[in-house]
């Protein structure tokens, strides 16, 4: 697209923040939503609600005509470089949250709001249909036409905002000089969207092709468009030669500011090549079509992963043998992260996760992560035969190999340790064995191995919880180096057994062994006064739930599972006919369908603290199982119950097999809740996700440590306050290393390194919550949210490596633009829409029903983002920005791009 027509809200040129302004913004979009939802939706509107959840989140509940109501959401929070809104929208629950930029000025809110309905109402008609979006958007500064001649969603946000300009310049109420800047502005986007031509007559062939498409694009557009846009259509599609005198000062106006953008943009974003085709698309650019995203695919793109990873190992190993230790930069771990592929960085990745998954897909639909597009370059839509569809994991699989094959890659596992000149070395261990490779680091390198461990039950959790075996250690370790510095005798001595033992990879039993064994145990389980006493007591108790759990996994081997084994498909799912799955979590649920899936007599019992998260019930795949297996509307086979869960409880069976317990919580035949004993002969624990140190980096911190060294991190943020993850300083004996952890990892901060009574990891998951609510399905360590963060991690890294220091930020803390304002606002009373008539009730403090959603964006930056980022030249901290329209001369205004 052409974002010079928008100069304003090129990047840098927002207005600067002020704490509580998206607050503010939010209000006066409660207000304003109900005229723009009437202008945009026109006799399709039947009735708008306006109401805010128990948590104060806006909210409004739309009716069109006799289709079910639909959701929106709506906040206001920061948003990347240039871009103004993005819309998630739910084509499945019909819920649609609508993200605006706390930047964006608030004369400019009703027109945002305004293309951004008009988008996710084409969407959601074209979903209910059934149909796949319109690829290629119709509305474009070219002369070259689509194949298809259509109107896309994002078409149909154009003509929304052009309705709404429309209205703005046919408003009577409104000053003269609001009146013309509308129609200026809605001259201005006639030369965006193609529907004038913009060369001269004096280039004849070009003026024509370019007239031609125009008045095509017009005889397509005409049709969706309001009355008052038609006649604004009549008198300003044209080309310039042909308007009035003002109309053409006002266009030339516009075109000129237009290009100083584009220069402006061009700086701050930089330029790239593609020299490669991207992920999901041919030779030509188009994208691939299913039958090249299917099982086939997968195996052609595995065997040609196969040989870069072969010819990369061949070449370090001559390196090695040779007696040169290669450099290279280096990059630990693949998955969505892979979007911010650096192709002259060597990849090591076991190629874990999702090329093991035995599901059927990621447990979002094609519309739920159509952002896809933009951030990693792939179309989901491709994969599918309904845009309600899952994306298949054949498709992941393909889109994957092809981002790690960009560069240099070996299929492997790597850890990072210190050489014999303190250097930064990665030893990586092969999945085809030959003994492990040695690559000095140069620069930083970048961790993105995926989520950490999980819970054991009856590990104990929260601020003062123990959550592992090696956090237990570490804690016991800390203390007995301070009873070492008192002076007690032995202190020393049983912490080396401890740490020894937690290194050397012994089970529970011989630690609670050595414990036991130790008189200094009642002094350890004292501690000093407070919550340190608090979090030793339950070292031991977590130590001793590892230990019931160790010996579960002995007795019943193949039965007793964590959920990572169920997902990465290390077990047998026949192993076992009835499965208890503690925790009611997305993991749970996923690990539900693969047993049921893979064992048709399997039945599960699903036991959780709570019911199943509302994030759930906004996805394609939990609705889904419960159609197919619940007990309401499937075979029966899956029940939910609910329960504390604590340390794993095992029996005998009647056969002499080791069984589980539970006792649970659940509805009965008569609708009320009963309590119920569950004896089943496996058993999955889906309780949630330790903290600790990613374990590519655990040697390296050891060694850190035992050298008296220091282990720190801090948050990664860009200049727009967008999580990058978190870097990790490793400073000994005067020379300092860092580390960045990216992807899904990045969103579990480890407790040795950021204590969990700071709070930063409650700040961080409020943070994630709030840009990716519930009703999008989705959350921040998901696939499509990873592919955005990774994205935008590798453009600020690339800045920052060409010089721009503010590109990456450490902070200590999150941004305060993300957190909400503490003190409770009385909603304002909602607008009154008229023509049509529209119900516009008092607000309601209580949430609609529950849904889920996809996502769109609207940008005014750079090109998609695809596989390797654009370096960008250091931009300026912020633009002119220009007067506002209802006190300043005509000239362009905001828009969004595409």
């Amino acid at each position: 697209m052409d974002q010079s027509m928008y100069p304003w809200a090129a990047p840098g040129a927002f207005p600067p923040y002020h704490q509580g302004r998206g607050e503010q913004l939010v209000s006066v979009a409660e207000r304003q939503m109900g005229p723009v939802a009437a202008r945009v939706l026109r006799e399709r509107l039947g009735s708008l609600r306006a109401g805010r959840d128990q948590d104060g989140r806006q909210f409004f509940t739309v009716g069109e005509g006799q289709d079910p109501h639909a959701t929106i959401w709506l906040d206001a929070i920061p948003l990347e470089a240039g871009r103004i809104a993005d819309t998630a929208t739910n084509t499945t629950s019909q819920n649609y949250v609508v993200r605006i930029s706390d930047r964006l000025p608030e004369s400019m809110l009703e027109r945002v709001l305004a293309r951004e309905l008009g988008e996710l109402t084409a969407v959601r008609e074209r979903a209910a249909e059934g149909l796949a979006p319109v690829r290629e958007d119709l509305l474009r500064h070219s002369a070259e036409l689509p194949a298809d001649l259509e109107l896309s969603a994002a078409d149909m946000g154009r003509i929304a905002e052009l309705d709404w300009l429309a209205a703005q310049h046919s408003n009577p109420d409104l000053p003269r000089e609001q009146q013309e800047f509308a129609r200026t502005e809605f001259s201005a986007l006639l030369d965006l969207y193609g529907l004038r031509p913009t060369a001269t007559r004096q280039d004849q062939a070009t003026y024509l092709s370019q007239r031609k498409a125009a008045d095509l694009r017009l005889r397509l557009t005409n049709p969706s468009a309001s009355p008052v846009s038609k006649r604004l259509l009549r008198d300003l599609a044209r080309p310039i030669e042909q308007l009035s005198p003002a109309d053409a000062t006002a266009l030339h106006a516009s075109r000129e500011a237009a290009m100083r953008a584009q220069r402006q943009v061009e700086a701050f974003l930089g330029r790239r090549e593609v020299t490669m085709p991207l992920p999901g698309y041919d030779q030509n650019g188009l994208p691939l079509p299913r039958d090249a995203l299917g099982a086939d695919a997968e195996q052609q793109w595995a065997a040609w992963r196969n040989q870069v990873h072969e010819r990369t190992e061949h070449t370090l190993r001559e390196q090695l043998a040779a007696g040169t230790t290669p450099r290279r930069k280096v990059a630990i771990g693949g998955g969505a992260s892979l979007s911010g592929r650096d192709p002259e960085a060597l990849l090591i990745d076991a190629v874990g996760r999702w090329h093991l998954d035995p599901g059927k897909g990621i447990v979002q639909s094609a519309d739920q992560d159509r952002d896809l597009a933009y951030w990693m370059g792939v179309d989901p839509y491709a994969a599918v035969t309904d845009p309600r569809d899952r994306v298949p994991i054949e498709a992941v699989r393909v889109w994957e190999d092809q981002l790690a094959t960009q560069g240099d890659v070996v299929n492997g596992h790597a850890r990072l340790g210190l050489g014999r000149g303190g250097e930064l070395l990665a030893e990586i261990n092969s999945v085809t064995g030959g003994g492990p490779l040695r690559v000095a680091c140069d620069g930083t390198p970048s961790v993105a191995t995926g989520l950490p461990p999980e819970l054991v039950p009856g590990a104990v959790r929260g601020r003062n919880g123990v959550e592992s075996r090696a956090e237990a250690v570490r804690l016991l370790g800390d203390r007995l180096r301070e009873l070492d510095g008192e002076g007690v005798a032995g202190a020393a001595q049983l912490r080396d057994v401890l740490t020894g033992a937690e290194r050397g990879g012994v089970d529970t039993e011989a630690v609670l062994g050595a414990l036991e064994a130790s008189p200094l145990k009642d002094l350890l389980r004292t501690g000093p006064d407070g919550g340190p006493a608090v979090r030793l007591e339950n070292c031991f108790t977590t130590l001793e739930a590892t230990r019931k759990w160790e010996a579960a996994r002995t007795e019943a081997p193949g039965r007793t599972m964590m959920g990572d084994e169920v997902a990465e498909n290390r077990f047998d799912a026949n192993d076992a006919d009835h499965w208890i799955i503690a925790g009611s979590g997305g993991t749970g649920a996923a690990n539900a369908e693969i047993i049921l899936r893979k064992n048709p007599r399997a039945r599960v019992t699903l036991i959780g603290r709570n019911e199943p998260p509302a994030a759930l019930r906004h996805q394609v795949q939990f609705g889904a199982m419960e159609e197919l297996y619940g007990r309401e509307k499937g075979d029966g086979r899956l029940e939910f119950g609910r329960a504390d869960v604590g340390e794993v409880e095992t029996v005998r069976g009647e056969d002499g097999r080791t069984c589980f317990l539970m006792t649970y919580a659940t509805v009965g035949e008569d609708g009320a809740m009963v309590t119920k004993t569950v004896e089943a002969d496996g058993y999955v624990a889906c309780l949630g996700r330790t903290n600790p140190l990613p374990a590519a980096v655990q040697v390296l911190a050891d060694e850190v440590r035992d050298r008296s060294g220091r282990v720190s991190g801090s948050l990664l943020f860009d200049r727009d306050d967008q999580y990058l993850g978190y870097r990790l300083g490793f400073a000994v004996d005067g020379t300092e290393h860092h580390v960045d952890v990216d992807g899904a990892a990045s969103w579990q901060l480890p407790r040795e390194v950021f204590p969990p009574e700071e709070g930063l990891q409650g700040e961080l998951n409020v943070m994630g919550a709030r840009a990716l609510p519930p009703e999008t399905g989705n959350a921040a360590p998901g696939f499509a949210p990873i592919a955005r963060q990774s994205a935008l991690r590798a453009r600020a890294v690339a800045q920052e490596r060409d010089g721009d220091a503010g590109a990456v930020r450490q902070l200590p803390s999150v941004p305060d633009r993300w957190k909400r304002q503490e003190h409770a606002r009385p909603a304002p009373a909602p607008a009154e829409v008229t023509a049509p008539a529209v119900e516009v009730p008092a607000p309601e403090r209580t949430p609609p029903g529950r849904g889920a959603p996809n996502a769109h964006l609207w940008t005014l930056g750079a090109p998609p983002l695809r596989g390797r980022l654009p370096r960008a030249a250091p931009g300026p901290e912020r633009a002119p920005q220009p007067p506002p329209p209802e006190a300043g001369p005509r000239g362009p205004g905001v828009g969004y791009g595409d």
